[in-house]
């Protein structure tokens, strides 16, 4: 009888250390999120979350990396996590970009960081080459705002591989080069013009030569009713033929680019979201457009899924709605494409990070209720009135949030 008491709890000592082995396993999938200290007083950090909806911590932050010693307003990432696994990552209005090393992905350090270069200030935009070489795009020369950025080429640590300006030669063009759409199959790249200090409305887009950085053509954007949709050309992804570029403007105009290889491209109005409304980043996965629209003046704000199979005639197909506390802007899906987080604004969307069930096969939205503990207005990730693994304790402010493992880009993903 002895032996067999001896023998059960044995079992059951080896029961539990397995239980705990499969609780503590490394998660599957990760989600970085770049954020700020809403007063923006305390350093941006870097926060590493469970994204494995498989996993028991689901949702729950895994540790925060900070930056430097003063606040600032962390905003954009990379869409898509490189293979270098090398994130860059920028303070906008402190004009610093900060790269973390990502080789061990629950603990990442961070590596370098950088300001101007050269003449070039202010850092958006960031998509890594086809050569693994990350390709950034700045919004002006020197700190006046008065002089059309450009776009460098920089190795995986911040290194210059070679620079570009975006001025032109008629100086009644605004441009300040804003998102990123790489089209290697034509060894060509799209930029958008948004001026993040608002100092003018962006109505031309620029092409680029991939390899050499050349600036090709600026090419203005089509007026078309509603008036004003044309006004500054926000974000842009390739289409799954490899060759058509599709880009919104932020006053929600929604534009095919085609021909870009020639000296005659084409852009054209395709879509309007609605008037008076505010259109952020999008995902193309397959032949789905998933858009962010936030109608500041109204109660209406919402994540649209369009079937652009024929980008000529976008069809809408579904759309998941929010209340004015909920402004949606980030958007960024994972390895899957059955994942998608969403960040934004407003008084509730502000303090909570959102994930995103997407059927690549449908095109059907929906919220993953079982992401994060949520409250009382919803699911999610809290980010307001915590106290975070490196210290701080308070609100935080989400913006860009990125996968590992990574996502395909547009240019790799038919």
């Amino acid at each position: 009888m002895a032996n067999f008491f001896r023998l059960t709890l044995v079992a059951v000592v080896l029961a539990t250390v397995a239980g705990c082995a499969e609780d503590h396993r490394a998660p599957e999938r990760l989600l970085y999120v770049w954020l700020h200290d809403k007063t923006m007083v305390q350093p941006n950090f870097l926060a590493v979350l469970d994204a494995d909806s498989n996993s028991s911590n689901y949702g729950q932050i895994i540790t925060t990396v900070p930056v430097g010693e003063r606040g600032g307003m962390a905003h954009h990432t990379q869409i898509y996590l490189p293979k270098s696994g090398m994130i860059f990552a920028n303070d906008f209005t402190g004009n610093s970009t900060y790269i973390f090393d990502t080789s061990d992905p629950e603990q990442p350090r961070l590596a370098e960081e950088f300001g101007s270069i050269g003449a070039l200030t202010f850092a958006h935009s960031y998509s890594e080459l086809p050569n693994g070489n990350m390709l950034v795009t700045f919004q002006s020369e020197g700190n006046s705002n008065e002089i059309a950025g450009g776009l460098v080429e920089l190795s995986s640590l911040g290194d210059v591989i070679k620079t570009s300006s975006a001025r032109t030669s008629d100086d009644s063009i605004f441009m300040r080069p804003y998102g990123i759409v790489l089209v290697p199959e034509l060894n060509r790249i799209v930029t958008t013009n948004f001026d993040m200090r608002e100092a003018g409305d962006g109505r031309h887009i620029q092409i680029w030569n991939l390899e050499t950085l050349e600036l090709l053509s600026t090419l203005a954007v089509p007026e078309a009713l509603p008036l004003r949709v044309h006004l500054n050309p926000f974000e842009g992804r390739l289409l799954s033929d490899g060759t058509t570029v599709m880009f919104q403007t932020y006053s929600c105009g929604l534009y095919v680019l085609t021909d870009i290889e020639t000296h005659h491209p084409t852009a054209s109005f395709v879509h309007n979201f609605a008037e008076e409304r505010y259109c952020s980043l999008p995902v193309r996965l397959g032949n789905y457009w998933v858009q962010t629209v936030d109608d500041q003046n109204s109660d209406l704000q919402e994540v649209a899924v369009l079937d652009v199979t024929n980008p000529s005639n976008p069809k809408k197909v579904g759309a998941i709605p929010f209340d004015s506390d909920f402004s949606p802007h980030w958007l960024s899906p994972d390895a899957t494409g059955t994942k998608i987080v969403l960040t934004g604004y407003g008084k509730e969307l502000s303090r909570r990070i959102i994930m995103l069930d997407f059927d690549p096969s449908t095109g059907d939205l929906k919220i993953d209720e079982t992401f994060g503990d949520g409250d009382e207005r919803g699911p999610g990730v809290i980010i307001s009135d915590r106290i975070w693994p490196h210290g701080f304790a308070g609100d935080a402010m989400a913006h860009a949030a990125i996968f590992w493992p990574s996502a395909t880009p547009d240019w790799q993903s038919k």
